[in-house]
């Protein structure tokens, strides 16, 4: 049996397609073996290539670099040469401006002079007698303060007087101290007879608190109402002159 094989085996290699199919594959083979290895000399090349181009660069990189350091230090020289010409004509100017020893001594001198010159002039002027100052007279700080105050007044008297002539100022000026920092606002200064409110104020705070009358309610209402009649010609009713005019119908300026 094996004695067969190896002639069935022999007979097909022996056969010229087989052959040929074998010479073609070694044939292929071979192909790819011969690219790779020119692929390998290919790399080679242009690593060699690649390895001699970085050289020269770096020899020329080097030659660049010598050479701008030789023209840096040229330049630093050339600097430093024109700083120091400067800086010497620049001290020559100044040393030309400035005044000799002999002329700056003869300056001080004379400012020396000057100085002694203007000290006796302010020697003799102290000498002389000093004028008389003109006594200044004071005001009469007590009869001012006094004008002051009865200014303070003026007004309330005034108005107080174009009800009743023979008003008691004493009176009034009590009244205007009573009704206090009132007075300096607009709603202090006049009473609303319009105003319930403003009307049960002046009830409640002159007639029962201060001068302590114990009327029924409506017969003190009918007193402020009477006194608003009174002072009807004037829009704007003064609460000093109201005041007065209502303790007068009571008999109770005393109360003051």
């Amino acid at each position: 049996m094996n004695t067969t094989f190896k002639k069935a085996a022999t007979t097909y290699n022996g056969l010229a397609p087989v052959k040929t199919v074998r010479r073609a594959r070694r044939a292929y083979v071979g192909l790819h073996g011969l690219m790779f290895e020119r692929a390998q000399m290919r790399a080679a090349q242009a690593r060699q290539l690649t390895s001699e181009l970085f050289a020269d660069l770096v020899v020329k990189g080097e030659l660049i670099e010598a050479k701008a350091s030789v023209t840096a230090k040229e330049t630093q020289a050339k600097v430093i040469t024109t700083v120091k010409d400067t800086a010497l004509d620049g001290r020559d100017a100044v040393v030309d401006m400035l005044p000799s020893a002999k002329s700056r001594v003869s300056a001080l001198e004379a400012e020396v002079d000057a100085l002694e010159a203007k000290l006796s002039n302010m020697a003799k002027v102290a000498a002389k007698p000093a004028k008389a100052k003109t006594p200044v007279v004071k005001k009469d700080t007590a009869k001012a303060k006094a004008t002051k105050t009865d200014d303070k007044y003026a007004s309330f008297i005034a108005d107080v007087q174009g009800y009743d002539a023979d008003a008691d100022v004493a009176v009034i000026k009590k009244i205007v101290n009573y009704c206090g920092i009132a007075l300096q606002s607009r709603d202090g200064m006049f009473v609303a007879c319009s105003d319930e409110t403003e009307r049960n104020t002046v009830r409640d705070s002159l007639l029962v608190k201060k001068f302590g009358m114990t009327d029924a309610q409506s017969e003190l209402d009918a007193l402020v109402m009477a006194v608003c009649e009174t002072m009807q010609k004037d829009r704007m009713k003064n609460r000093v002159t109201f005041y007065y005019l209502l303790a007068k119908n009571e008999g109770k300026l005393a109360a003051f």
